[in-house]
This record gives structure tokens, sequence and C-alpha cells, in this order.
């Protein structure tokens, strides 16, 4: 059982008409070199945290935007990003499980900290039940040191 698991799962039923969310995610200092569990907070209520993911999109084709600032404060001193690929559409992760890519894009915006938002689109194109795994990655600017999350999942179901 990873540390993900033993959080809440951010649960979501998606409407046809998409849904959007504002979340802040909270990197920390790696422990030994492995990674470690990233706390994913509701910005509007940071008292609510999620370790994993599961979208319900009941039959519709709704997209999901996610909104993810980065906070820094478990981090004093480093100037994180979110990591830009610029060419795969998967900024800001690393996909943990195939055809990630199908239905997931994740884009980083520039700030005037640097690369600290992260959009990502979610849809259920295939219309079955997939479980993701992936990994949230940042860098340190200055030292061009990587960050690397826990394992969350992304568990998206359909109708």
């Amino acid at each position: 059982m990873s540390k993900c698991d033993e959080q809440p799962v951010l649960d979501c039923e998606v409407p046809a008409c998409g849904m959007e969310l504002d979340l802040v995610l909270k990197p920390v200092e790696p422990e030994e070199s492995k990674p470690q569990y990233w706390p994913l907070y509701n910005a509007g209520n940071p008292d609510e945290h999620f370790g994993n993911m599961r979208f319900r999109f009941c039959g519709n084709r709704g997209l999901v935007k996610l909104n993810i600032t980065l906070d820094l404060s478990a981090v004093p001193g480093r100037q994180l990003e979110f990591s830009h690929c610029w060419r795969n559409g998967l900024d800001g992760i690393i996909a943990m499980s195939p055809d990630f890519k199908h239905q997931f894009w994740a884009r980083a915006h520039w700030t005037p900290e640097g690369y600290t938002k992260l959009v990502i689109w979610i849809r259920d194109r295939e219309e079955i039940p997939d479980d993701f795994s992936f990994l949230w990655l940042c860098e340190d600017m200055e030292t061009g040191m990587h960050f690397v999350s826990g394992d969350p999942f992304a568990r998206l179901e359909p109708k």
C-alpha cells in the first residue's frame, strides 16, 4: 500500500458539460532518493487533500480540466518548476501505465515564478474503465535536480 492509498480520493462525477477544478500540489524534499508522497489540495479548501483521483463519466463525454499550482512552502530555497517537455503533451508528469497520453494531456504554464502552473485535461475517449498510474515531476532550476512524487493513480469510470 502506498502513501497515496492512505489518503482520501478526489472522487468526481463528470457532467456532460465537463468540469474544472483548482488544485494545489505541495512537493516535499526527497528522502534517500526515493519518490515521496506530495499532498494534492483543493485550492478552495486547504484542509481537503487527496492521494488518488477517480472520475466517473456516467456515459457522458465530459472533459475534466485540472488547474494545478505548485506550493513550494515544504521545500524552502528550492526553485521548483513543473518539468516542461515541449513535445509530448505530458508536462509535469511521468506516465507509468500504457495509453496514458490517449486520454490525458498536460501542459505547464509560465508564471513570474517559472513553470509553476500545470493544466491537465482528461477525457474518457474509450468508454471503458481505465486506471492510470503516474508520478508528478518537477525540477530545481538552480541545481537541475529532479523532484519526483509518489505514485498516484487516476481512475476513469464510464457509465
